[in-house]
């Protein structure tokens, strides 16, 4: 198979879309497919305008000496022109697509239509829900990608999708294969970095973006109360908060890193003894699942998470998991507290979770779903 990725988030170097993405392209790319990922309009200073990053080649459509403007004006032809290169004359040609339709994604459908591709939308949220600030553009290219739907999706060979809201949403407008793929752990199959010794804090981590849906505002809350029972705990959020980000309840107990590379994400989760995922209890976040679960289970650390999206479909509560209700300090605070007061629970719910994280959030089982689907859809 020749397989191109098109994709508006960083890569190889990014969030959970990025490390979705490059799961699934290196997996292709070692099943002796032809694979290259594209990126459209994204840009967080760690990455080459292009290279080749685990076998993988990648390479930016923009070029940054040239004027924004004209690139939006010449974006069309672009994609075309690069479709056409890439293409296999043979056949058997894949183009996925991540993320929903929308100003950067109907060139693509419609180029590769003409080209002779195979098309497959890799859907992870619903934007149409989203609570979070956009800007004019965003809201422009939301309402368009709307509009553009009934006609872009006709155009496409298959779907798929992270959550089971998503999975109900499409297989109700559409007659298209429908295949839900869940968040894969990148850090499953690595060497787990051992454990400081001693310690003289209980760490309590969280990772990954301050948006509204993540319900940081909740975590630090309920760390601030539970500081007041217990003197040797800290908190420690790994991310970068967005511009604006301010909060007088940050104190010097709250560490926030910035971004970490991946060496140093993966020690600072493996050295945590309590790992938090705290999403609120919204339409957006509950049509979506969060990345970081599935990293978080990997480190066979104990796992406080809000009882959100597919959250309970896949983990056992005080089993595999504690499970907390969203948008509840009081919840998260007796939650985080039960795990402080048992070493030995956290040991045995840590050690679970990684054993249904190698059943569910497998790197390889969930890429070759992908690859298996594809082989369907080209039959």
């Amino acid at each position: 198979m020749n397989i191109i990725f098109a994709i508006n988030v960083p890569y190889p170097f990014g969030m959970a879309g990025s490390m979705r993405i490059r799961l699934f392209a290196e997996y292709l790319s070692n099943q002796k497919s032809k694979t290259k990922v594209l990126i459209t309009n994204q840009d967080n200073g760690l990455n080459e305008i292009k290279g080749v990053h685990n076998g993988v080649y990648y390479s930016s459509l923009f070029d940054r000496k040239l004027p924004y403007y004209i690139f939006l004006f010449l974006y069309p032809f672009l994609v075309f022109k690069k479709l056409r290169l890439e293409r296999n004359i043979k056949g058997n040609n894949f183009l996925v697509i991540y993320g929903d339709t929308d100003i950067y994604t109907l060139p693509f459908i419609i180029s590769a239509k003409i080209l002779g591709y195979k098309i497959i939308l890799d859907i992870v949220e619903d934007r149409v829900l989203t609570q979070e600030k956009l800007s004019i553009l965003a809201r422009i290219n939301l309402f368009f990608g709307g509009m553009i739907f009934p006609l872009a999706v006709r155009l496409v060979d298959g779907i798929i999708v992270i959550s089971k809201y998503l999975e109900k949403k499409y297989k109700s407008i559409t007659k298209l294969p429908v295949l839900l793929i869940t968040v894969s752990a990148a850090n499953l199959n690595t060497k787990r970095i051992s454990k400081v010794k001693k310690k003289e804090f209980i760490e309590i981590a969280y990772s990954g973006s301050f948006g509204r849906k993540d319900g940081v505002e909740y975590l630090i809350e309920a760390f601030n109360q539970i500081k007041y029972k217990y003197d040797n705990v800290r908190l420690i959020l790994i991310g970068t908060p967005k511009k604006g980000f301010t909060n007088k309840n940050i104190s010097k107990d709250i560490e926030i890193t910035g971004y970490l590379n991946d060496h140093d994400y993966q020690a600072k989760l493996s050295n945590a003894d309590i790992l938090c995922m705290t999403r609120i209890d919204s339409k957006f976040a509950q049509a979506g699942f969060p990345f970081k679960l599935g990293e978080y289970l990997a480190t066979a650390k104990p796992v406080v998470a809000t009882d959100v999206s597919d959250v309970s479909l896949y983990l056992d509560h005080l089993q595999d998991i504690v499970l907390a209700k969203p948008s509840d300090t009081k919840s998260l605070v007796d939650s985080i507290e039960l795990l402080i007061k048992s070493p030995e629970k956290r040991k045995v719910i840590g050690e679970n979770g990684r054993k249904k994280c190698e059943k569910y959030f497998n790197p390889e089982i969930n890429s070759k779903m992908l690859f298996d689907f594809m082989k369907t859809i080209n039959s």
